[in-house]
């Protein structure tokens, strides 16, 4: 059994220590990250379908277009099935990875998927990783931005109530905004051998955003999914 500490926001990160416990494991959730709606105007562009890259979008998205049954493109299978439980039907995932969606854009709309306009139901900040993979593929993006992740340094106190005088093995990083807060207080509060614990990074370039001292000590998932990271432990 491994002690897991959990960065993600709190809704997210019950989910993942549901998941953490029907592995045996032990989740020790200490949430870096609040999920703040954003009240912005919805595009009024002609469309074809939907894109989401995070199951935070999901509500919102849900919200203006219920059952709507044109293609909703999700980044991977975790996001998809937050879009098939909103009662989305028409949904279509990609391997977790923003540069695999062209191709299953492709799949759907085949020969015509250069002309297709999707919509982007999106986070303030972003990578534009998504952006950029289906500008090649020329496909046309309008971009709605509902949600905003913020980052917050949880203090020393919360760190010793989330831990529970227990020493974690491992923390999952699963953003840049989580590493950072990683690096900017919680490595510093869990001290000892800089091997322990276990810094387990969804990518990258997530990895990156970890100070430079904690970076050659990051394990970088094999491929962008939560499960791959479990594997590990």
């Amino acid at each position: 059994m491994a002690r897991v500490l959990i960065l993600r926001e709190a809704g997210a990160a019950r989910e993942t220590a549901r998941q953490l416990r029907t592995l045996g494991h032990k989740p020790l959730l200490c949430p870096s990250e609040v999920v703040i709606r954003l009240e912005s105007e919805l595009p009024t562009a002609p469309l074809d379908g939907f894109v989401v890259t995070s199951a935070q979008a999901v509500p919102r998205l849900a919200e203006a277009f219920a059952a709507d049954a044109r293609p909703v493109f999700a980044v991977g299978e975790a996001t998809a099935a937050a879009l098939r439980s909103a009662g989305f039907a028409n949904v279509h995932a990609g391997s977790g990875m923003s540069s695999s969606l062209p191709r299953v854009i492709r799949d759907v709309f085949g020969a015509s998927s250069g002309d297709v306009r999707l919509l982007y139901a999106a986070g303030r900040n972003r990578s534009g990783s998504l952006e950029e993979a289906v500008a090649k593929a020329s496909v046309h993006l309008s971009i709605w931005e509902v949600y905003d992740v913020v980052t917050r340094v949880p203090s020393e106190p919360e760190l010793r109530r989330c831990l529970g005088g227990e020493r974690a093995d491992a923390v999952l990083i699963l953003s840049q905004a989580q590493a950072q807060a990683f690096g900017d207080q919680i490595a510093a509060y869990l001290g000892g051998d800089i091997e322990r614990p276990r810094l387990l990074c969804l990518s990258g370039r997530i990895a990156e955003a970890l100070p430079p001292s904690l970076r050659p000590h990051a394990e970088i998932s094999a491929r962008p999914r939560l499960a791959s990271l479990f594997e590990r432990l």
